[in-house]
């Protein structure tokens, strides 16, 4: 409550202080502007007809350059056409025009097989990505849907978890589990660069965290894949994030302050001279908790205050015709503290556990340079170089029951350098064929160190020390042929190395899409995925009898799996659509125990322990598979909603050849989305609201024995892995939000409450050697979140 009351105070008082800056303004319209060019030479397409479909439709045409202007598009959310004689149409839906801010646009065009036939409009379908080398498991989002979405807290990991197929990790963090599968399979892309976790308080060894570095605010029309993703794409067993940053506006310098969930922030963007088309994007932020604990406010969360920071930037330069330059990055400092020390065991109310201390910093940062170069109307290549530093330190104690006395119990310090490149080229034959092909390299140096210390110091055991390097070389090559404007194949070929220990994979790509008529259309796609894996695992540390240290991991292959999916599109209605896909996932080569037992990597990842391990060899299986439907209607007449629904089953085998549950395996999932906005003149009140329902998983149960005798929580992964089901989780959201368009600005208020039931979601189940007993531990209950947005 002390949290909710300040925080409340806080944003009040930003409140009425944007409130008085914000109505200097008055009234008035908003630029709408883009480019549209050809969707495989990225070349401008002149004399298109860009139509916006607004309360009075308005018609421009393009330049030479691709380029086209509305300078007095109604403020709303509109849908926009894109016709070209050759190309075709595009309609572009709820398109978001404000008063704070112009719209600037890419719209990429498909040329026509064939010029007969009637016109046909692209994009009924809304979620389908840009990349037309995909023909399934494929979602497009806009960083407008983390903001609109209610229980995404303006996090695009999170936002995710609202579409078929996905599903988090916990309350607490970002982890996105991709069906069934460990949230570890996960590839984290932008810009063309493969990069590490983006996330504070995340691990070297995981894809999430608490709270994400990428700022929605920064980041342009991305994509995320579920599964038999593209040649282009490799290293990831479940799926592909690849995400794209926005330019800065190149004609009019333009401010964002914000503050919510992520932090309070800071922003600001525009062209470096008004003679020059190159531009900036900035924007800082800081965590709301720590910024008041900075400003001597006290809200009850005693030690355990989240510090962190983070800036995002993209500089854009053209640079000679059809040539263009960015240069892009982010990152921050992350910190924390759990004191079990601070903890009155007699009026515990907290989830912190009294047996220990815990002080955990992170340090992440990524930057990259991007050059792209449209060579003619067929030919397109962007080259990519980049690097990134990661840093964990946590150092843990473990307090005795008797005298209060803490001893250290735990030390990790671990540090990757990565460096990027990566070339992609693609070329259009004719209308028909269309070939990519591309190599991307990275080089990792890596020092780890972790050791756990027993016995009040009387002993310790070192996991890891390790300074080393590693190189990952990737290639591929993909065609896609269009027999017709409703018939296309794509097939491919992704090899990838790592000379570290000679792992080698070839892995075979295709597809097939069908447009059967304006209402139905087919697909499938197929793909062998290999994933290296993380350098914690090679350089895990065994001991012989003689405590000789071994490295008995290094040389573990690539894990593998096959994926197999087919998908049916239907449109129900003018803006309502229906998608469903039946998959099937075959994982191969899984690391496992080289005796008989059920420990698999692929539990790594979940809310559970399970740790690296040595001894490992390339003898596990699993397999997922399942049913998913979704059922969308876009944003029209000021609501929409999106119906999701999973049926699956996510199994594996350890080394004893025994079929069992994986970590991740709920069986169900099922989210209900809806918004509905009430405009009145100059601005709208929103409403939206989220129901999640997901199956339990399952955990291993707990040892009591080995818990009691160790003092802490062990798990039985030897005789029952995974055998116990945990109660299935529930939980509701809502946001409600003002927004007010001024002549130059836009206001933005609401509330977000996350779990407005205060359902007790059950998050794991641990040994309380105070009480020798077991214990439930519950994810977050009911938060409420304000937040404020203002754009000038």
């Amino acid at each position: 409550p002390n949290i909710i009351s300040v925080f409340l105070r806080v944003k009040l008082s930003l409140f009425f202080l944007l409130s008085f800056t914000a109505n200097l303004f008055t009234q008035g319209t908003q630029t709408l502007r883009g480019t549209v060019l050809d969707e495989v030479s990225r070349y401008p397409i002149a004399f298109a007809n860009v139509i916006l479909l607004a309360n009075d439709t308005s018609v421009v045409q393009t330049d030479d350059n691709g380029n086209f202007r509305f300078p007095n598009a109604f403020l709303g959310r509109h849908s926009l056409l894109v016709r070209c004689v050759g190309y075709h149409d595009q309609l572009l839906r709820e398109v978001l025009i404000t008063a704070g801010k112009e719209v600037v646009l890419e719209i990429l065009l498909q040329e026509k097989v064939t010029e007969l036939g009637e016109i046909e409009i692209i994009g009924v379908a809304n979620r389908i990505t840009g990349n037309e080398m995909t023909t399934v498991s494929d979602i497009s989002f806009r960083p407008d849907d983390a903001r609109r979405f209610a229980g995404s807290l303006a996090d695009p990991s999170r936002m995710l978890a609202n579409f078929a197929g996905i599903n988090p990790a916990s309350d607490s963090r970002n982890d996105i589990v991709v069906r069934g599968n460990s949230p570890n399979g996960l590839l984290w892309r932008i810009e063309g660069l493969d990069i590490p976790n983006p996330n504070h308080y995340g691990a070297l060894n995981s894809t999430g965290g608490s709270v994400s570095i990428i700022n929605s605010n920064n980041i342009g029309t991305s994509n995320f894949y579920t599964g038999a993703f593209a040649a282009q794409y490799g290293n990831a067993l479940s799926g592909v994030f690849d995400l794209k940053l926005r330019n800065g506006n190149a004609e009019k310098t333009e401010a964002i302050l914000e503050a919510g969930f992520a932090g309070v922030e800071a922003g600001i963007e525009g062209p470096f001279s008004a003679k020059s088309r190159a531009s900036y994007l900035l924007n800082y932020r800081y965590s709301t908790l720590g910024l008041m604990n900075a400003a001597g406010l006290n809200f009850g969360t005693g030690s355990a205050t989240p510090y962190y920071q983070n800036l995002n930037f993209k500089i854009h330069i053209p640079l000679k015709e059809r040539n263009k330059l960015s240069l892009w990055g982010m990152g921050g400092p992350s910190r924390i503290r759990f004191m079990g020390s601070e903890i009155d065991t007699l009026k515990r109310t907290t989830t912190i556990s009294e047996n220990e201390n815990l002080k955990a910093s992170y340090f992440t940062a990524i930057a990259g340079l991007n050059i792209e170069t449209t060579f003619n109307k067929k030919t397109f290549g962007k080259f990519s170089i980049g690097a990134s530093v990661v840093t964990e330190d946590i150092d843990q104690d473990s307090i005795s029951v008797i005298t209060g006395e803490a001893f250290q119990s735990m030390k990790i310090n671990k540090k990757s350098i990565r460096w990027s490149a990566a070339y992609d080229l693609s070329f259009k034959l004719n209308t028909k064929n269309h070939i990519m092909v591309g190599a991307n390299s990275n080089y990792f140096q890596v020092d780890l160190f972790h050791k756990n210390i027993h016995d009040a110091g009387l002993y310790d055991v070192v996991f890891l020390d390790q300074q080393s390097e590693l190189i990952l070389l990737r290639a591929y090559s993909q065609w896609k042929h269009r027999f017709t404007d409703n018939l296309f194949i794509t097939a491919g070929i992704h090899f990838q190395t790592l000379p570290f220990n000679k792992s080698r994979a070839i892995e075979p790509r295709a597809g097939i899409s069908y447009t059967i008529n304006a209402k139905h259309s087919i697909s499938a796609g197929f793909g062998l995925h290999s994933q290296m894996q993380y350098p914690e695992l090679y350089f895990f540390r065994s001991y012989n009898a003689q405590g000789e240290i071994l490295l008995t991991n290094k040389n573990l292959g690539f894990s593998q799996s096959r994926h197999y999916v087919f998908g049916y599109n239907y449109k129900l209605a003018k803006d309502i659509s229906l998608r469903s896909e039946v998959y099937y996932q075959d994982l191969q080569k899984i690391p496992v125990d080289a005796f008989a037992s059920g420990y698999s990597t692929l539990n790594i990842g979940g809310i559970f322990n399970t740790p690296y391990r040595g001894g490992l060899v390339n003898a596990g299986s699993g397999k997922n598979y399942g049913i998913e439907l979704t059922i969308e209607k876009h944003f029209s007449d000021n609501y929409y909603f999106l119906l999701t629904g999973s049926l699956y089953r996510s199994k594996y085998k350890g080394s004893d050849g025994i079929e069992r549950n994986t970590a991740f395996n709920s069986k169900y999932a099922y989210n209900v989305l809806l918004g509905k906005d009430f405009v009145f003149s100059g601005g709208s009140i929103s409403a939206n609201i989220n129901i999640s329902a997901v199956g339990g998983r399952y955990s291993s149960p707990i040892d009591i024995e080995q818990s009691r005798a160790k003092g802490s929580t062990i798990y039985d992964e030897f005789e029952e892995p995974f055998s116990l089901r945990l109660k299935h989780y529930f939980r509701g959201d809502i946001k409600l939000g003002y927004k007010k368009n001024y002549r130059k600005a836009t206001y933005e208020v609401g509330l977000e409450v996350r779990n407005f039931t205060n359902r007790q979601n059950l998050f794991v189940q641990v040994y309380n050697r105070r009480t020798a007993s077991i214990v439930d531990e519950a994810q977050q209950g009911i938060l409420p979140i304000p937040f404020v947005r203002f754009t000038f």
